[in-house]
C-alpha cells in the first residue's frame, strides 16, 4: 500500500529545518506553500530544495521590485526597512527564488482564502521579544512585535484547520514573563478541537553537541489516541566532532588576560547555544563573561578562534551540502549563514519528533 501524501505549509521557513527532517526521515511529503520575507531565508532555502536557474525569463526591476515589496520581501524588522536591491542579479534571484518556493510572502498580508489545503502547518515565529538574550518585550496579542506574529496565525489556523501544526520557539516561552500568553494560544487550539502536546527539548540530547534549548509543540486536530514525544539521549558526539580540518587565520583570536582559558575550553565538549548574531563576533572577555558565542581549541594547532559558519550548521545538524548549496547558488556571505543557523531548529531533533508523529506517512 502506498504511503499518504503529507502537505505541508511552512511558516516563517528560514532555511526549511522541518522540511529537511521530513526529507531526511523518508516522509513522503510536498510543500505547497511558505511564508518567508528575509532575503537571506528565501535564497537559502531556494538553493536548498529547488534549483535556480537564472536563465529564467523576468519582469523589468522595477517590477520585481515592487511585486516583493507589496509582500514585504526585504523587510527588516530590526531596522523598520526593507534591504531589498532595485536591480541587479541579487533581485532578479530573489524574484526567482520567491516564485519557486510558492512564497506568499508577510503573514500579516496573507489571505487564508487565497491558501491551498494542506495537512501540516509549522510556525517557528520570531524570538527575539521572547528570548533571554532579546528585547523581553511582548508577546501580547496585538503588541505589534516580532514575536507576536504568532497571532497572525490565528486567522489561518481558525480558516483551514490543518490536522497537524508544529510550532518552535526559545525555552523562555514557557518562562514567567511569557507563559499567560503561551496558554492563551493553546487554550485558543483546544477551543478548535486540537490536542496539544509540548515539552522543552535540547538539542545535545539528539545527536548534536549543543546546548540549545526549545519548545517544540504538535497539535492535532480530533485526535483519538495520545502522542509520546521522544526523550532523546545525551549525545557522545562533541565540538571537535564537528571542526573543519583547515580554518583561515582570521578565524583564531588571541587569548586577551584570560591565562586559563584553554583549560575551560578543553573542558567543553557541548558547544554553548549558537545564536543569531555569532557573526557580529565573540572575545575570551565576552565568552568567559556571558557564557556564549563559543570559541573553541583547535584540535590541529591547539590555538583558540571562533567557530566557523559552517560548523554552526553542523551544530544545527544540517546537512554539509545544504551548507555549501546556500553559500554557492544563494551567495549567502558568511555573516547570512551564521545568521540562518542561529535562527534554525535542529533538524535532528525534529526528526525524532517526526518520526512519532507521522509514522503513516513514511516511505517504507
Amino acid at each position: 500500500m502506498q504511503n499518504k501524501n503529507l502537505k505541508v505549509f511552512e511558516s516563517f521557513s528560514g532555511v526549511g529545518s522541518q522540511r529537511m527532517a521530513l526529507r531526511n526521515i523518508g516522509v513522503n511529503f510536498e510543500i505547497v506553500g511558505i511564508s518567508e520575507i528575509q532575503k537571506w531565508g528565501l535564497l537559502a532555502y531556494s538553493s536548498i530544495h529547488e534549483s535556480i536557474d537564472l536563465n529564467t525569463i523576468v519582469p523589468s526591476n522595477e517590477e520585481m521590485f515592487t511585486y516583493l515589496k507589496n509582500k514585504n520581501v526585504g523587510y527588516n524588522f530590526s531596522t523598520d526597512k526593507f534591504d531589498l536591491p532595485q536591480k541587479g542579479i541579487e533581485l532578479k534571484k530573489i524574484f526567482i527564488a520567491d516564485k519557486i518556493t510558492k512564497n506568499m510572502g508577510d503573514i500579516i498580508t496573507i489571505n487564508p482564502n487565497e491558501m491551498p489545503d494542506f495537512d501540516l502547518f509549522t510556525y517557528s515565529y520570531p524570538c527575539k521579544d521572547i528570548s533571554v538574550a532579546g528585547h523581553q518585550r511582548s508577546l501580547e496579542e496585538g503588541s505589534g512585535t516580532a514575536s507576536s506574529l504568532l497571532w497572525e496565525c490565528k486567522k489561518i489556523i481558525d480558516l483551514k484547520k490543518p490536522k497537524y501544526l508544529m510550532m518552535e520557539n526559545v525555552k523562555n516561552l514557557v518562562g514567567k514573563n511569557h507563559i499567560k500568553y503561551f496558554n492563551q494560544w493553546i487554550e485558543h487550539l483546544d477551543s478548535l478541537g486540537y490536542s496539544n502536546y509540548y515539552k522543552v527539548f535540547n538539542a545535545k540530547n539528539f545527536t548534536v553537541p549543543q546546548n540549545r534549548e526549545r519548545v517544540i509543540m504538535i497539535s492535532i486536530l480530533d485526535n483519538k489516541e495520545n502522542i509520546i514525544l521522544p526523550e532523546g539521549k545525551l549525545t557522545s558526539k562533541t565540538i571537535k566532532d564537528i571542526l573543519e580540518e583547515e580554518v583561515p587565520d582570521n578565524y583564531y583570536i588571541n587569548k586577551n588576560r584570560y591565562e586559563n582559558i584553554y583549560e575551560v575550553l578543553e573542558n567543553q565538549d557541548i558547544s554553548y547555544c549558537i545564536d543569531a548574531n555569532y557573526w557580529k563576533g565573540t572575545s575570551v572577555v565576552g565568552y568567559k563573561t556571558k557564557r556564549r558565542r563559543q570559541l573553541v581549541n583547535d584540535k590541529h594547532n591547539g590555538k583558540m578562534r571562533r567557530l566557523t559558519p559552517l560548523e554552526c550548521w553542523r551544530l544545527m545538524g544540517y546537512r554539509d551540502e545544504d551548507f555549501y548549496k546556500a553559500r554557492d547558488i544563494g551567495g549567502l556571505a558568511p555573516t547570512a549563514l551564521y545568521e540562518r543557523a542561529g535562527r534554525g531548529i535542529v533538524v535532528p531533533m525534529l526528526e525524532d519528533i517526526f518520526s512519532v508523529v507521522f509514522k503513516e506517512y513514511i516511505n517504507t
